[in-house]
């Protein structure tokens, strides 16, 4: 029970020092959490070795994604992107809309993906989950989670 209260005061408190939600460390920080009401993001080391990394170009992560609300949900769409200190607009890492069918299980992902490179020039990565409530699916919510530099 006590490490659901340091839980709840670390989740509380990264609310107040970093006030806009869903802004995250560094990514040279990676592997890196973020929370919100809804949604736990977790940016990790690959889950397997299939895709080596590239030093010089890229970095390899993975994602989890757990549903840790209250209401009976829907999950439609997960989206990351990263930026391109050379351009003004962001690209697509990948978008996931099919087998996101979960049972409600705060320990199991409702979301992962084993491995995704990240360009080391990136300064700015941006997880996008969209859902909808079980009893009203015509109206769609939708989340950013921004980890950046």
């Amino acid at each position: 029970m006590k490490w659901m209260q340091a839980f709840m005061l670390v989740t509380i408190l990264s609310f107040l020092v970093f006030p806009t939600s869903g802004m995250a460390t560094s990514l040279e920080n990676l592997p890196s959490s973020e929370a919100s009401d809804q949604w736990e993001v977790n940016i990790d080391t690959p889950k397997n070795n299939d895709f080596e990394p590239k030093p010089d170009i890229y970095n390899i992560f993975s994602m989890d994604i757990k549903y840790i609300g209250d209401k009976d949900i829907k999950l439609d769409r997960v989206e990351a992107y990263r930026d391109d200190p050379s351009s003004s607009y962001d690209f697509e890492l990948f978008t996931v809309t099919d087998d996101l069918e979960f049972e409600k299980n705060k320990e199991q992902p409702v979301f992962s993906h084993q491995n995704f490179p990240l360009s080391i020039q990136s300064t700015e990565l941006k997880v996008i989950v969209t859902w909808s409530d079980e009893d009203d699916s015509s109206r769609k919510y939708k989340e950013e989670f921004i980890f950046k530099q």
